[in-house]
Order: C-alpha cells, then sequence, then structure tokens
C-alpha cells in the first residue's frame, strides 16, 4: 500500500458511539448489496477508508481515561441510584431499628396509659356522686347538731352589762333584784332560776368589756316569761347599770339568723309577726297565711310573695352610724350555708370558713 495521507486539521476525540458506528459501517456495506461492475475495486476503496479515519484517532496509550472533572458532568444511571439508596439505608438502618422499637414502647405505654384514665375518669364520676351525697349527709348531721345544742340552751338568757365588780358569789343575788324589777310576783313563781355563770369575753370584744353572764331557768316557760317581760326593750336601766338581754344561741345559728337580718328588719317595719323556730328556720304569718324560711336566698322571693319590697331594709342599714360596735355579732364574715349539691371545692370553702368562725 502506499504513503499514509496526512491528517487534514486537528485530531478529532471520538466517542464511543462513533467507534461503534465506524466498526458496524464494514459490516453495513457487506450486507448492502454492492453493483457487479467494479465490485473489487468498489471494497479495496471503502477497506482503504475505513482505515483513514482510524489513522485520524490520537495516540492515547490504549484505551480513552476521562477525567473526574469529566465523570461529574455525566448522567447517573439507574445502577448508581439503587448503589446510592443502598448506602443511605445501611448508614441509618441501626438508628431506624431503634427508632421503631422505641416508637413501639411509647405506643404501648400509651395504650396502657388511656386504659387506665378510662377506669380514673370512671372512678372519678362515681367519688363525684359519693362526695355529693357525703355533703348532703354532713350538711344535715350538722345542722341537726346545732339544732341540739340550740334545744339545750333554750332555757338560757344571755345578760349583756353586768359590771365585774359583781363577782361569783354575789351574781345570784344581783340577778334576785334584776328579776323582781322586770316579773310580777305571779310570773316569779314560774321563773325560777336553776343557775348562773359567766362565760370568756369575745375575742373581738374591748378588754374592758364586762364578760356575759349565763342566767339558766329550770323550765322553757319560766325562760320564755322572762324573755316576754323584756321584748322589745333595747336595753333595761338597772343598778345605773344598762343590759341587755339575749336567747343563749349556738355560734352557727347566730350567724345564720344574721343573715335573715334584712328579713326581719323589713317584718318589723311593716309590722308583720314572725317567730323563730327549730331547727333553724323563721316563721313568718301574713294575711292568715304562714311561711317557713330555712335558707337565707329566700330573702327577696318571700318579701316579694309579700308584696314588701326588699330594697327599704338597704336603706334604713345604710343610715345605722359607723361608730356603732357589733363586736358581739357581726364584725365577723357571714356565715355561709352549704347547700347540697354544691361542687366540692365551694361546699369545702364553705366548711373552712364556718369553723374557722366557730373558733373565733
Amino acid at each position: 500500500m502506499g504513503k499514509k495521507p496526512k491528517h487534514r486539521g486537528a485530531a478529532k476525540l471520538t466517542g464511543a458511539r462513533d467507534i461503534g458506528a465506524l466498526l458496524l459501517r464494514p459490516a453495513k456495506a457487506a450486507v448492502t448489496p454492492a453493483p457487479t461492475q467494479n465490485g473489487d475495486s468498489a471494497s479495496a476503496s471503502s477497506a482503504e477508508q475505513l482505515l483513514d479515519e482510524l489513522d485520524d484517532f490520537p495516540d492515547t496509550g490504549g484505551l480513552h481515561s476521562v477525567s473526574s472533572d469529566e465523570d461529574n458532568d455525566l448522567p447517573s444511571t439507574k445502577g448508581d441510584i439503587k448503589v446510592l439508596l443502598c448506602n443511605i439505608r445501611s448508614l441509618f438502618a441501626a438508628d431506624m431499628a431503634v427508632l421503631r422499637e422505641e416508637i413501639h414502647t411509647v405506643e404501648g405505654r400509651m395504650r396502657k396509659t388511656e386504659a387506665e384514665s378510662q377506669g380514673l375518669a370512671a372512678r372519678c364520676v362515681q367519688l363525684e356522686a359519693h362526695n355529693t351525697e357525703l355533703q348532703r349527709a354532713q350538711a344535715l348531721l350538722t345542722t341537726r347538731l346545732d339544732a341540739m345544742e340550740d334545744r339545750h340552751r333554750r332555757r338560757n338568757v344571755k345578760i349583756r352589762g353586768v359590771p365585774e365588780t359583781v363577782t361569783q358569789e354575789g351574781i345570784q343575788g344581783y340577778l334576785g333584784r334584776l328579776l323582781a324589777s322586770l316579773l310580777t310576783p305571779q310570773q316569779m313563781k314560774t321563773a325560777l332560776t336553776d343557775g348562773s355563770y359567766r362565760i370568756p369575753r369575745a375575742a373581738r370584744a374591748p378588754a374592758d368589756t364586762p364578760r356575759d353572764i349565763i342566767l339558766q331557768f329550770q323550765t322553757q316557760t319560766g325562760q320564755a316569761t322572762f324573755m316576754a317581760a323584756v321584748r322589745g326593750k333595747a336595753s333595761h336601766l338597772f343598778e345605773t347599770t344598762s343590759l341587755s338581754f339575749f336567747q343563749d344561741l349556738s355560734r352557727p345559728t347566730l350567724l345564720w339568723r344574721s343573715l335573715l337580718k334584712p328579713l326581719t328588719t323589713t317584718l318589723r317595719q311593716a309590722s308583720v309577726p314572725y317567730r323563730w323556730a327549730f331547727p333553724r328556720s323563721l316563721l313568718i304569718t301574713h294575711k292568715g297565711a304562714s311561711k317557713r324560711v330555712t335558707d337565707p336566698s329566700e330573702i327577696d322571693s318571700v318579701l316579694t310573695a309579700l308584696g314588701l319590697s326588699p330594697r327599704q331594709e338597704q336603706a334604713n342599714t345604710d343610715q345605722r352610724p359607723k361608730t356603732q360596735h357589733t363586736w358581739d355579732v357581726a364584725n365577723v364574715r357571714p356565715f355561709q350555708p352549704v347547700t347540697p349539691g354544691a361542687s366540692s371545692s365551694t361546699a369545702y370553702k364553705a366548711q373552712r370558713a364556718n369553723r374557722q368562725l366557730a373558733d373565733t
């Protein structure tokens, strides 16, 4: 063969696709039917052209190598993506297994907690109903206990204002003279006394205030006779001393009656008769009908039923002088009755306040 032709222009890098085309060209030429004449010359020219094109490839010393920069520009294949995913999964497999185990543990504990909470909710409902019943029973028991104490004191009269100069030995003579000044000889026969004694001074009373005296009668009739003689008198002047007389009642009953003061004041102003009854109730007689009041919350409804204005008492109480001493009954917080069916917190606060009042 002759001399190799010179290269025309710069050497051109040929990719794998171009190489495949060159290698397949002889096969295509062999498959393609050639004309019958001049067949040998055509085959020879095709072989020479293939050799010339192969000579145009640069000599790289073997296989064509691709740099790393060129490799980054190549598109990823499905195999590369699968390998990458496998590497990622193997990297987080241990952590994911631990996380799944913790999730299963938390899920089990959560289900157990939900089951226990449902049981606790049912128990709370039962305890709430039981607590309501206990509150009703306690309120009833407290009322009955106070009623028993008040009934035990029904024969007593509390006398306030007796000076401390009257000693225990001289109390009997002092009270005998007092009864003689208030009762007739016929009444003295029924108003027989059984004893007398001084009681401790109230916690909020001034230090120079004399202690009250409890006068005990033998019968309730004698006590009622004495109270009828002093009824309507704000005070009684006896031996240069102003005395006051009260029923001997328990502390809770006194506080309960103080809550009914707006009602009793309005009834007195309207000349409507009433009387206290046991246990802890107020009987009102108006136009031939009787009405029993047991709860201070009934004041407005009772006054409305009687045709009286609830605001009449408020206007009069505003005119009361502020210097008036009420340490004996009502400069403490008002008594809070325990209403059946009230919430646990409300009933507990009311009972606690009442215990604090009873201790004062």
